[in-house]
C-alpha cells in the first residue's frame, strides 16, 4: 500500500496563485459572519444552515449536469466518495452548527480566537495523518498568524472574559474548530480520489443541510419571518459563501495541501474586522491593523514552509 503521502501529493501552481485564491476564500468565508447575523434576525441559527445547504445543493445540480454532458462516467471510488462526505458533515453541520450555537452565548472576539486555531489542528493532524512534509518554516508561521490574530480580537474579548463567559458555548466552538481541522484532511482525500470539486461539493451541501433539518425542527420549530432580510441572507450564503468557499476550498486543498489550505483560516478575524467597519461602521483601533501584519508574514512563511 501505498504512503498517505505519496498518494495525497499536490498539484503544484504559483504560489501568487495559491495566495490569490486563499485570500478570495478567507474574504468570502469572514462575510458569511455578517450575513448570518443579518439571517438570524429572521430565523434560527440551525434553520438558517439548513436551508442555506439544502438551496446551495440545489444550485449545483444544473451546473453539475452542464459540466457533465459529454464526459465519460468513471467508476467511482467509494473510499473517495466517503470520505467527501464525511467532511462535508464535519464542516457545515458539525463546525457551523456548534460554531453558531456557541456564538449565542460567546464574544465574537473569543470565537475568532477559538476558531483561528484551526490551521495548528490542521498542519498537525496533516504532518501526522497523511504525512504531509511541513517544515519548521511553516509551524513558524502559524504561530505568527495565530499570534496575530490573538493581538486583533484579545482586546475585543478581554472585557467579556473578565465578566465570566460560558465555557459551555466555548467547548462547542472549540469542538466545531477540531471538526473543521478533520475535515480539510479528508477532503483531501476526496480530491486525491478523483472526485472533481463540483461532484463533491454536490455530496457535502444536500447532505449537510439534510442532517442539520431534524435539529433545526427540533430546536427551532422551523420557526422564518419571511422578510428581505432573511431572503437576502439566505441567498447570498447559499449562492456565494456555500458554493463560492467550497470549491475555493477544494482547489487549495489539491494544488497546496490541507495544512496549507487551512492556514488561510488566518486572514478570517482580519477580513472580518474590515468587513465590519465597511459594512456596519464599526470602528477599528490601530492596533487591529497592526495585528494584521504577523498574520500577512505568518502566511507568506506557510505558503513558503520548506521542507
Amino acid at each position: 500500500m501505498s504512503s498517505p503521502s505519496l498518494s495525497l501529493s499536490s498539484v503544484p501552481v504559483s504560489l501568487p496563485r495559491l495566495a490569490l485564491v486563499g485570500g478570495l476564500f478567507s474574504l468570502v468565508w469572514s462575510s458569511a459572519f455578517i450575513a448570518g447575523k443579518i439571517g438570524m434576525t429572521a430565523t434560527g441559527p440551525l434553520t438558517l444552515l439548513s436551508l442555506r445547504f439544502l438551496l446551495a445543493g440545489a444550485l449545483l445540480v444544473p451546473l453539475y449536469v452542464w459540466l457533465a454532458r459529454g464526459r465519460r462516467k468513471a467508476p467511482m471510488d467509494r473510499a473517495a466518495l466517503r470520505a467527501a462526505l464525511a467532511a462535508g458533515l464535519l464542516t457545515n453541520a458539525v463546525y457551523l452548527g456548534l460554531a453558531y450555537t456557541g456564538m449565542q452565548t460567546v464574544p465574537a472576539g473569543l470565537t475568532a480566537i477559538l476558531a483561528s486555531t484551526s490551521p495548528l489542528w490542521t498542519a498537525a493532524l496533516a504532518a501526522l495523518w497523511l504525512r504531509e512534509p511541513f517544515g519548521w518554516r511553516g509551524a513558524l508561521g502559524l504561530l505568527a498568524g495565530f499570534t496575530g490574530v490573538v493581538w486583533i480580537m484579545g482586546g475585543r474579548a478581554s472585557a467579556a472574559v473578565g465578566a465570566g463567559v460560558d465555557s459551555f458555548g466555548a467547548a462547542l466552538i472549540l469542538a466545531g474548530t477540531l471538526a473543521l481541522a478533520a475535515s480539510t484532511l479528508l477532503n483531501r482525500q476526496a480530491v486525491a480520489g478523483g472526485l472533481d470539486p463540483v461532484g463533491i461539493a454536490l455530496v457535502q451541501l444536500p447532505a449537510s443541510g439534510l442532517a442539520l433539518l431534524p435539529l433545526a425542527w427540533w430546536r427551532e420549530d422551523l420557526a422564518i419571518r419571511f422578510d428581505a432580510a432573511f431572503y437576502g441572507s439566505l441567498a447570498y450564503q447559499a449562492a456565494v459563501v456555500s458554493i463560492g468557499t467550497t470549491l475555493m476550498l477544494l482547489w487549495l486543498v489539491r494544488h497546496g495541501g490541507a495544512a496549507r489550505a487551512g492556514g488561510f483560516h488566518l486572514l478570517n478575524p482580519v477580513f472580518a474586522t474590515l468587513l465590519a467597519m465597511a459594512l456596519l461602521g464599526e470602528a477599528v483601533p490601530s492596533s487591529d491593523l497592526a495585528g494584521a501584519l504577523p498574520i500577512i508574514a505568518g502566511l507568506a512563511l506557510v505558503l513558503r514552509p520548506g521542507r
